[in-house]
């Protein structure tokens, strides 16, 4: 008989060889363990932990300067830009009339700013400290007035949008970081002709809303002491060229956020 065909005819009466039912339990019972394991690490996986990354900076925003950018997170690539201008027309001060503005922008595409509504324009919210800044907030992609003065040297002058420099407020900011969405605050302080950036901050973990002020995730403290914090050098001196009168609000009540 040919080699070839001994070789197909013991295959052929070969036949699968049946466990031992002890052992055949025992594979089934380590099986059902090793998945029972696997279910039990998963649903104890605790989530990355919180963390707020906040540096001080003292950036003047300067009149007709252009975009002044700042990287939020520190990665090099800008997130959001500040800009001041102010047209004058007809003459200078005392006889003048003037338009001026401060602006914030998003830098990058995906980036927004909580947004308020300020007599049908969109206007960038001053947000008070201890506000949570979240998913739930209006924010939009698009540039937005911070505040925004009209009118002449000698008769005064009308405003909209809610910055103003007695109590700095914040920008409440949404910004991507590869793909995924962050949130953070950034603190202005603003004069009658200066703006000047003080600080920013932002939360580590994707997703996971910041308090408006907030530089360290244990303690509500520090957003007391950075509101309380004295103004960046120059800026009372900056603010001294203000037009018209220091004393004129820059805010009206319903251009606030609140809960």
């Amino acid at each position: 008989m040919p080699q070839q065909h001994r070789e197909d005819n013991r295959a052929a009466k070969r036949q699968p060889a049946r466990l031992t039912s002890k052992l055949d339990t025992s594979l089934i019972a380590y099986a059902l363990a090793a998945t029972a394991a696997g279910v039990s690490v998963l649903a104890t996986a605790e989530p990355a932990e919180a963390r707020i990354l906040a540096k001080s900076v003292n950036i003047e925003i300067p009149l007709n300067g252009g975009v002044i950018e700042f990287d939020v997170n520190q990665d090099g690539v800008p997130d959001f830009g500040l800009s001041a201008r102010i047209y004058e027309f007809a003459g200078v001060a005392p006889m003048g009339n003037f338009s001026s503005s401060l602006r914030v922008i998003p830098a990058q595409a995906g980036n927004a700013v909580w947004a308020v509504s300020s007599h049908k324009d969109g206007c960038a919210a001053a947000v008070r400290g201890g506000l949570s800044i979240d998913n739930a907030r209006p924010f939009e992609p698009e540039p937005l007035i911070m505040v925004e003065a009209a009118g002449s040297y000698t008769r005064g002058r009308s405003s909209h949008c809610p910055w103003h420099g007695a109590h700095p407020p914040y920008l409440g900011l949404k910004f991507l970081i590869d793909g995924q969405m962050h949130y953070g605050w950034a603190r202005v302080m603003v004069a009658e002709r200066s703006a000047v950036l003080t600080g920013f901050a932002y939360e580590t973990v994707a997703n996971t809303a910041i308090t408006a002020g907030k530089t360290k995730e244990s303690s509500d403290a520090d957003i007391q002491a950075m509101d309380n914090s004295p103004s960046p050098a120059g800026l009372q001196t900056l603010g001294g060229l203000a037009l018209g009168s220091s004393e004129m609000a820059w805010k009206r009540p319903e251009d606030e956020p609140g809960e």
